[in-house]
């Protein structure tokens, strides 16, 4: 069995039994079964509880002697409790179950001599059983396209379920050192919903390692790019690194003192970000953007601030605005007009002819095409700057992306008002156009990192 088919029952299992789940649903030991049933996770779900016969309204067995009632057996058990931790193990090694997420923490072992010796029981156990266990202290899993979650903090299931409701076929997986940034991604709704894959952070690892998950997510099909956040970087995780460079963009953030890992981490194809947000706001560049063919820029913009904005920014990511050709620099001239410079880009419309939206929606769509089909041209910004009378329907860019697929095109919202703010946002996600909100040198780096993987990491794999 590969690591895409072996690792998959804990992302969408058949069948689940939870053992230690509370009859309090507000506690960490009730939550997970709390988000399972408000996600509506619709597989055969059972619950081990030795004092109660229903936990919200779903039935239990009493003890581990039950599960020979059980037919099928569950393809993945949850263990929220430490409690006759070893004896559970082998119970479900008997009964030929074989995943495993460890959810409980083992931090009431106080010496170390004995914390060994529990996990030595466990790696036995799961050796001679051919048992795949993840964690332990792990928050859980949150799967965003089967709708399945384990996760130990609350899971808003309108973000759960935005994945399938845009009917995403690929997105974002998040993979943490830390259970609090995971657990978060199952409320967090970010300014422009990035479409996430699946979120985890998988503890201590005493049997499935980090790197291995980080392999699984090169092999797994609904994952695109993959974010991480690490406090430590293994050989290991370099190694996997390597061994796929190029496959799929990794953004990272690191947060520990190993620089000489740091750095080796990035040779092997790692994308560092400089805050914690971008790996997020730079994912659903490289989800959504084309590979841009050179890193010469159009830009639209309606006032010299932002434009300049932009262009500084620019220049300390070494990215260049595109000299058009002639034919399209005298159009632009001839048909724009504001302030655009005699180069023809970039173009500044201001100020236009008339303050509505129809003209400014024309300056857009004539600039546009016009940019984007000089050759010189390899990414598209527009800066929208822009009050309710001069708001246009972004919706043309969709005829705009049809004409030229090949070519990223990347919004800059700049103190919009407020309604006008979310149709841009709205029309973005359906056109899947990044948009950035007052963060106009976030855009520009965003690009950068779009440009290096395909330019540098990914080229350098095909060659």
């Amino acid at each position: 069995m590969g690591i895409l088919e072996d690792f998959q029952c804990f992302f969408a299992p058949k069948s689940i039994l939870i053992i230690g789940t509370s009859r309090n649903e507000y506690t960490a030991n009730g939550v997970v079964l709390k988000n399972l049933l408000e996600a509506r996770y619709n597989v055969p779900l059972f619950i081990l509880h030795p004092y109660t016969k229903r936990i919200m309204n779903i039935p239990t067995i009493q003890s581990l002697a039950d599960l020979q009632t059980i037919i099928p057996k569950p393809e993945l058990v949850i263990i929220l409790t430490r409690h006759n931790l070893i004896e559970t193990l082998e119970a479900l090694g008997q009964n030929g179950i074989k995943y495993v997420l460890l959810q409980t923490d083992l931090i009431y072992i106080s010496k170390e001599a004995e914390y060994e010796k529990l996990t030595l029981q466990i790696r036995e156990i799961a050796s001679q059983y051919n048992l795949r266990i993840l964690g332990p202290s792990m928050i859980g899993i949150i799967d965003f396209f089967s709708g399945f979650t384990s996760s130990i903090i609350p899971i808003r299931s309108h973000i759960l379920q935005m994945t399938r409701k845009n009917k995403w076929e690929s997105g974002v997986s998040f993979f943490a050192q830390s259970g609090g940034l995971s657990g978060a991604c199952g409320w967090w709704n970010l300014p422009q919903p990035v479409p996430f894959a699946k979120v985890f952070h998988i503890g201590k690892q005493i049997l499935i390692t980090e790197a291995e998950m980080l392999e699984f997510l090169f092999n797994d099909p609904q994952t695109r790019v993959i974010t991480l956040y690490l406090k430590s970087i293994s050989a290991d995780l370099i190694r996997v690194a390597r061994k796929y460079m190029g496959i799929k963009p990794i953004l990272f953030k690191y947060v520990g003192k190993d620089q000489n890992k740091e750095y080796k981490f990035q040779q092997a194809g790692a994308l560092e970000v400089e805050n914690y947000i971008e790996l997020f706001e730079y994912a659903k560049v490289l989800m959504w953007c084309p590979p841009p063919s050179n890193d010469k820029v159009g830009i639209i913009g309606p006032s010299s601030g932002a434009i300049n904005l932009l262009i500084a920014e620019m220049r300390r990511q070494e990215i260049h605005l595109a000299l058009l050709r002639k034919e399209n620099r005298d159009f632009i001239l001839s048909r724009i007009g504001g302030s655009t410079c005699e180069l023809g880009n970039p173009v500044d419309y201001w100020p236009p002819k008339e303050f509505v939206g129809t003209q400014v929606c024309q300056v857009y769509f004539e600039a546009s095409k016009s940019l984007l089909r000089d050759p010189n041209v390899g990414t598209l910004f527009l800066a929208l700057e822009f009050f309710t009378e001069i708001e246009f329907d972004f919706g043309i860019f969709e005829t705009i992306q049809k004409r030229f697929p090949e070519k990223p095109i990347i919004a800059i919202l700049i103190q919009a008002e407020h309604e006008g703010a979310q149709r841009i946002i709205q029309i973005g996600n359906e056109l899947h156009i990044p948009v950035f909100i007052n963060e106009v040198e976030r855009g520009v780096r965003a690009l950068k990192i779009l440009w290096k993987y395909y330019n540098k990491i990914h080229r350098s794999t095909q060659e």
